[in-house]
Protein backbone atom coordinates (compact mmCIF):
# COMPACT_ATOMS: atom_id res chain seq x y z
CA UNK A 1 0.00 0.00 0.00
CA UNK A 2 1.29 3.44 -0.93
CA UNK A 3 2.32 5.62 2.00
CA UNK A 4 3.70 9.07 2.72
CA UNK A 5 6.56 10.02 5.02
CA UNK A 6 7.16 13.48 6.50
CA UNK A 7 10.66 14.05 7.92
CA UNK A 8 11.37 17.29 9.75
CA UNK A 9 13.90 19.14 11.85
CA UNK A 10 12.55 21.59 14.38
CA UNK A 11 14.43 23.86 16.76
CA UNK A 12 11.62 25.78 18.51
CA UNK A 13 8.69 23.55 17.52
CA UNK A 14 7.33 25.54 14.57
CA UNK A 15 8.63 23.21 11.83
CA UNK A 16 7.23 20.25 13.77
CA UNK A 17 3.81 21.93 13.89
CA UNK A 18 3.98 22.46 10.14
CA UNK A 19 5.09 18.85 9.53
CA UNK A 20 2.15 17.56 11.58
CA UNK A 21 -0.30 19.81 9.71
CA UNK A 22 1.08 18.66 6.33
CA UNK A 23 0.68 15.07 7.49
CA UNK A 24 -2.96 15.73 8.41
CA UNK A 25 -3.55 16.93 4.86
CA UNK A 26 -1.68 14.01 3.29
CA UNK A 27 -3.68 11.58 5.46
CA UNK A 28 -6.83 12.47 3.52
CA UNK A 29 -5.35 10.46 0.61
CA UNK A 30 -2.50 8.28 1.97
CA UNK A 31 -1.45 6.70 5.23
CA UNK A 32 1.36 8.88 6.59
CA UNK A 33 4.15 8.71 9.14
CA UNK A 34 5.80 11.78 10.66
CA UNK A 35 9.29 11.55 12.18
CA UNK A 36 12.08 13.85 13.20
CA UNK A 37 15.24 13.54 11.13
CA UNK A 38 16.95 12.01 14.15
CA UNK A 39 14.39 9.15 14.13
CA UNK A 40 13.97 8.80 10.36
CA UNK A 41 14.89 5.55 8.63
CA UNK A 42 18.28 5.24 6.93
CA UNK A 43 16.48 3.60 4.02
CA UNK A 44 13.02 4.81 3.06
CA UNK A 45 10.72 1.82 2.45
CA UNK A 46 9.59 1.10 -1.12
CA UNK A 47 5.90 1.67 -0.28
CA UNK A 48 6.62 5.35 0.44
CA UNK A 49 5.45 7.22 -2.66
CA UNK A 50 5.59 10.73 -1.18
CA UNK A 51 8.42 12.08 0.95
CA UNK A 52 8.04 15.54 2.43
CA UNK A 53 11.01 17.10 4.21
CA UNK A 54 11.41 20.41 5.98
CA UNK A 55 12.80 22.50 8.74
CA UNK A 56 13.70 26.01 9.77
CA UNK A 57 15.82 28.42 7.80
CA UNK A 58 19.06 29.14 9.66
CA UNK A 59 21.64 31.62 8.35
CA UNK A 60 20.09 31.59 4.85
CA UNK A 61 19.99 27.79 4.60
CA UNK A 62 19.39 24.54 6.40
CA UNK A 63 20.45 24.15 10.02
CA UNK A 64 23.90 22.72 10.51
CA UNK A 65 25.94 22.04 13.61
CA UNK A 66 27.21 25.63 13.99
CA UNK A 67 23.76 27.22 13.52
CA UNK A 68 22.17 24.73 15.92
CA UNK A 69 24.82 25.63 18.52
CA UNK A 70 24.11 29.30 17.87
CA UNK A 71 20.37 28.70 18.42
CA UNK A 72 21.20 27.20 21.81
CA UNK A 73 23.56 30.02 22.79
CA UNK A 74 21.58 32.95 21.39
CA UNK A 75 17.98 31.82 21.89
CA UNK A 76 18.01 29.05 24.49
CA UNK A 77 16.98 26.30 22.07
CA UNK A 78 16.94 22.78 23.44
CA UNK A 79 18.74 20.55 20.94
CA UNK A 80 20.08 17.29 22.40
CA UNK A 81 22.53 16.61 19.55
CA UNK A 82 23.71 19.51 17.40
CA UNK A 83 25.66 17.22 15.07
CA UNK A 84 22.65 15.62 13.35
CA UNK A 85 19.55 17.01 11.68
CA UNK A 86 17.69 17.02 8.38
CA UNK A 87 20.70 17.97 6.24
CA UNK A 88 22.76 15.13 7.65
CA UNK A 89 19.86 12.71 7.15
CA UNK A 90 19.48 13.78 3.51
CA UNK A 91 23.23 13.31 3.05
CA UNK A 92 22.99 9.63 3.99
CA UNK A 93 19.45 8.34 3.36
CA UNK A 94 18.64 5.86 0.60
CA UNK A 95 15.42 6.44 -1.30
CA UNK A 96 13.39 3.99 -3.36
CA UNK A 97 13.15 4.62 -7.12
CA UNK A 98 10.27 6.71 -8.46
CA UNK A 99 9.65 8.51 -5.19
CA UNK A 100 7.85 11.85 -5.26
CA UNK A 101 9.09 14.51 -2.88
CA UNK A 102 8.42 18.01 -1.67
CA UNK A 103 10.22 20.42 0.63
CA UNK A 104 9.16 23.11 3.06
CA UNK A 105 10.80 25.53 5.42
CA UNK A 106 9.88 27.96 8.12
CA UNK A 107 11.24 31.49 8.02
CA UNK A 108 10.47 35.07 8.84
CA UNK A 109 9.00 37.24 6.11
CA UNK A 110 11.23 40.22 6.86
CA UNK A 111 13.46 41.85 5.92
CA UNK A 112 12.21 41.28 2.38
CA UNK A 113 15.62 41.34 0.70
CA UNK A 114 17.00 38.62 2.93
CA UNK A 115 13.98 36.35 2.44
CA UNK A 116 14.63 36.42 -1.30
CA UNK A 117 18.33 35.48 -1.02
CA UNK A 118 18.04 31.88 0.06
CA UNK A 119 16.14 29.52 2.25
CA UNK A 120 16.36 26.01 3.64
CA UNK A 121 13.85 24.52 1.19
CA UNK A 122 16.02 25.41 -1.81
CA UNK A 123 18.83 23.27 -0.38
CA UNK A 124 16.37 20.53 0.60
CA UNK A 125 15.10 20.40 -2.99
CA UNK A 126 18.65 20.20 -4.34
CA UNK A 127 19.46 17.30 -2.01
CA UNK A 128 16.22 15.50 -2.90
CA UNK A 129 16.93 15.81 -6.64
CA UNK A 130 20.46 14.52 -6.01
CA UNK A 131 18.93 11.44 -4.39
CA UNK A 132 16.82 10.80 -7.50
CA UNK A 133 13.49 12.03 -6.13
CA UNK A 134 11.04 13.80 -8.42
CA UNK A 135 9.76 17.07 -6.99
CA UNK A 136 5.96 16.85 -6.95
CA UNK A 137 5.48 20.56 -6.26
CA UNK A 138 7.55 23.68 -5.65
CA UNK A 139 8.81 24.21 -2.11
CA UNK A 140 6.50 25.90 0.33
CA UNK A 141 7.56 28.51 2.88
CA UNK A 142 5.75 28.96 6.18
CA UNK A 143 6.13 32.18 8.12
CA UNK A 144 7.21 32.54 11.73
CA UNK A 145 6.82 35.85 13.53
CA UNK A 146 10.29 35.84 15.16
CA UNK A 147 13.32 33.49 15.12
CA UNK A 148 11.83 31.59 18.07
CA UNK A 149 8.29 31.60 16.63
CA UNK A 150 5.40 31.42 16.84
CA UNK A 151 3.95 30.61 13.46
CA UNK A 152 2.10 33.46 11.79
CA UNK A 153 -1.70 33.23 11.85
CA UNK A 154 -3.10 30.76 9.34
CA UNK A 155 0.13 28.94 8.57
CA UNK A 156 -0.95 25.59 10.03
CA UNK A 157 -4.15 25.68 7.97
CA UNK A 158 -2.15 26.55 4.87
CA UNK A 159 0.20 23.61 5.59
CA UNK A 160 -2.79 21.28 5.95
CA UNK A 161 -4.16 22.43 2.57
CA UNK A 162 -0.72 21.97 0.96
CA UNK A 163 -0.52 18.44 2.39
CA UNK A 164 -3.95 17.65 0.95
CA UNK A 165 -2.87 18.93 -2.47
CA UNK A 166 0.33 16.84 -2.34
CA UNK A 167 -1.70 13.75 -1.43
CA UNK A 168 -4.04 14.34 -4.34
CA UNK A 169 -1.11 14.75 -6.75
CA UNK A 170 0.47 11.48 -5.69
CA UNK A 171 -2.79 9.54 -5.49
CA UNK A 172 -3.54 10.53 -9.10
CA UNK A 173 -0.22 9.15 -10.41
CA UNK A 174 0.47 5.53 -11.31
CA UNK A 175 2.71 3.76 -8.76
CA UNK A 176 5.72 3.71 -11.08
CA UNK A 177 5.45 7.32 -12.23
CA UNK A 178 7.19 10.35 -10.82
CA UNK A 179 7.63 13.95 -11.77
Amino acid sequence: MARALVVYESVFGDAKQIALAIAEGLATRLPVDVVSARDAPAQVPAEVRMLVVGGPTHAFGMPEEATRESAIEDHGAEIPDTSFGLHEWLDTVQLPPHINAAAFDTRMDHPTLITKLDHAARIEEKLLRGLGAALAAPAEHFVVVDPEGPLADGEEDRARRWGTALGELVAARPANASG
